[in-house]
């Protein structure tokens, strides 16, 4: 169970049955908040969208099974941000500062992600984990998802041009990895050679189990960088406070170790 106590000055959080203390400044500015401190492993700096009181922290006393470190992210209701309250979203997530995921360049993707026994199921809203995306607007390459009740992940079409927000184009690749993993680590790792064309590579693993092999393209033909982003990004927020006649989102948390990048060759 994840739970979180508010304080005016710090709070309280439980990860897995491990009690810790952090500062938490309370501010209600929206911003872009500068790049995170001790970067991901081959992935340089990231920066952090969202409103400044949700920045996820590094937690002391809980960490992965392997003692990777871990930082937690927590995501209450009403916390859209920018230009995602305009678009029926929100966030709580780090963006790789430089886009230099480049095609026709092969990368080891790892990440290893935790979700509390009460993880709430948003759907029919979606839940974006982890994912690489070029560089600007327009729809991701590769995506880990918490959809409809199952953990997913999904290969964007990159014959086709994403050409409204708000109406996402249909995956070339939809992969359900099982029902979502409440309360235990998962670890993904993605193998990818980026390719407009034919040489374009994907071999994704679920804790060190093969479930998706691909050849041919797999980044969108006008894109060349690409950026990691991981984190807590719901989108199509309506749905869910329609169905369920409420009038926010409930609180969401997850926590990620092992989030890293390294060159392969295939």
């Amino acid at each position: 169970m994840l739970w979180l106590f508010w304080y005016r000055e710090f709070s309280l959080v439980s990860v897995g049955g491990h009690r810790m203390r952090l500062v938490i400044l309370i501010c209600l500015t929206l911003t872009l908040l500068p790049s995170i401190a001790g970067a991901q492993a081959g992935l340089g700096s990231f920066d952090f969208i969202g409103k400044r009181e949700n920045r996820p922290a590094v937690q002391s006393g809980f960490a992965h099974p392997n003692g990777a470190q871990v930082t937690c992210f927590s995501l209450p209701g009403s916390s859209c941000h920018g230009v995602d309250c305009q678009t029926d979203r929100e966030r709580a997530q780090l963006i790789q500062r430089t886009p230099d995921n480049l095609e026709g360049e092969a990368y080891r993707y790892s990440l290893s992600f935790f979700l509390p026994s009460d993880f709430v199921d948003v759907r029919p809203a979606n839940l974006m984990i982890w994912e690489v995306k070029p560089a600007g607007t327009g729809k991701p390459s590769a995506v880990v998802e918490v959809i409809d009740g199952h953990l997913q992940f999904s290969l964007s079409n990159p014959g086709v041009t994403q050409a409204d927000l708000m109406n996402p184009e249909r995956p070339l690749i939809i992969r359900r990895l099982g029902a979502i993993p409440k309360g235990q680590w998962t670890d993904i790792v993605v193998d990818a050679r980026w390719s407009h064309g034919a040489d374009g590579v994907l071999h994704v693993y679920q804790n060190g189990r093969r479930v998706v092999e691909h050849r041919g393209a797999n980044i969108d033909a006008k894109s060349a960088r690409q950026q990691v982003m991981y984190g807590l990004y719901r989108s199509f927020i309506s749905r869910y406070l329609n169905a369920k006649g409420v009038s926010q989102m409930p609180m969401q948390q997850a926590c990620f170790a092992n989030v890293s990048r390294q060159r392969i060759q295939f």
